[in-house]
């Protein structure tokens, strides 16, 4: 069975009647097979088309194509349907999902517009190509170097002009690989490659804009792109791997990201273009309240490490305890070894030290006791969980009694 593939011909045409030739059932899916079509079956990076296919002779009868693949010869209809109403034999109507067909026509031509400029003005090789959902990506391979900001502004400059310029888009078909590389391609094609091979050209075909072997469908003319925008850029295995997106996929991306920047410019009170600069001065105001916060956060901890200190005075003590509403647990860490540091006697006790919010328990010691074998060894019997080191460790409880209860407990073990 051969699908013969109207679209090659036509690539405009929404809607086709044709014979169903096989209708075969698949594990997740029900594939069928006609004698010709509209729909692009996936290849070279262009998704397969999507639409509807229906009994001529009644449209209730209708299923959803989803996607469209070749089968050999064939080109197989993919449908989700539980149940297909056709048989072999039957007249049935396609028609195209043409949103869909029209923006992967937009995106994959956009594609070979960028790799064109790219290789007009730097001799860069697309090495590699992918049309994804939010974006494409291609790979630019530039002996080693990478694209930076001022190459990939005159690449998209360069390629949007050839959009504008509403050049002509032709297809030349040659009945051999020898045949088709007399042209000027950028990119030449395989000699393994057996049969016609089809060159698409942009602008004049003596002198194009872009030449490059394309099994895939496209717009009559450039200017039907519409846009050609370039998201990002990266390195990658020693080239550039370049994000972008063409036509309504593109426009849409705009869309969403001026939302996204009108949005954000109104939460700080700024328009959009001025908004690097509202954000510039907010940093600087940022940067100096937290040098602020840790200069008064610096006296603070003296102060009560100095009061700690005082109430370990006592020689005998082998552990002080004291909870807090205010103080973080790394912060209690903190001010537990500067109130070591202040304490003046030589067998320095253990600090238990608790923020009350969290549930959370430093322990804090010069090393004479090992407060992570205290934690290790106790907190589970209190319901409680953590670890540390011989010189700090935290703590975790579920309630204020327990770590009282645990700070009891291993009060008598000291």
């Amino acid at each position: 069975m051969k699908t013969e593939k109207v679209f090659h011909n036509d690539r405009y045409l929404k809607s086709l009647d044709a014979t169903v030739l096989d209708v075969i059932s698949k594990k997740d899916r029900i594939e069928i097979i006609t004698d010709r079509t509209i729909f692009f079956a996936e290849g070279g990076g262009q998704p397969g088309d999507r639409g509807t296919m229906y009994l001529t002779e009644d449209e209730t009868k209708h299923v959803d194509i989803y996607d469209t693949h070749d089968s050999g010869e064939s080109v197989a209809h993919y449908t989700n349907s539980e149940h297909v109403p056709f048989n072999v034999g039957d007249k049935v109507t396609m028609e195209l999902d043409w949103t869909f067909r029209f923006s992967n026509m937009q995106r994959h031509y956009g594609e070979h517009i960028l790799s064109g400029a790219i290789y007009k003005l730097y001799r860069g090789t697309n090495r590699g190509f992918h049309m994804g959902h939010n974006y494409i990506t291609i790979d630019i391979d530039l002996d080693g170097k990478i694209m930076d900001t001022a190459m990939l502004e005159a690449a998209e400059t360069l390629a949007n002009e050839a959009v504008w310029a509403d050049m002509p888009i032709q297809a030349h078909c040659f009945n051999s690989v020898e045949e088709a590389n007399a042209m000027p391609l950028r990119k030449a094609v395989n000699e393994k490659v057996e049969g016609s091979v089809v060159i698409v050209t942009v602008g004049d075909p003596a002198d194009p804009f872009d030449c490059c072997a394309c099994c895939g469908t496209y717009p009559s003319t450039s200017g039907q792109i519409g846009i050609i925008k370039i998201f990002k850029a990266e390195s990658n295995k020693g080239m550039t791997r370049l994000y972008f997106d063409c036509g309504r996929n593109a426009l849409v991306h705009y869309q969403e990201s001026h939302r996204i920047l009108t949005d954000v410019a109104e939460r700080f009170s700024s328009k959009p273009e001025d908004l690097i600069r509202t954000l510039d001065k907010r940093d600087k105001e940022e940067s100096e309240l937290k040098a602020e916060r840790a200069h008064l956060a610096e006296y603070f901890r003296t102060a009560e490490a100095t009061a700690l200190a005082l109430c370990a005075a006592a020689p005998n003590d082998k552990l002080v305890y004291r909870a807090y509403s205010d103080i973080s647990p790394n912060e209690l860490q903190k001010l537990g070894f500067k109130a070591l540091d202040l304490i003046e006697r030589d067998n320095k006790p253990l600090l238990a030290l608790a923020c009350s919010p969290s549930g959370t328990l430093m322990l804090v010691s010069d090393g004479s006791y090992p407060c992570g074998k205290l934690v290790k060894e106790n907190v589970k019997e209190y319901g409680g969980k953590g670890g540390g080191r011989a010189d700090n460790a935290r703590a975790q409880f579920d309630n204020d009694d327990d770590l009282k209860a645990f700070v009891g407990a291993i009060a008598q073990k000291l």
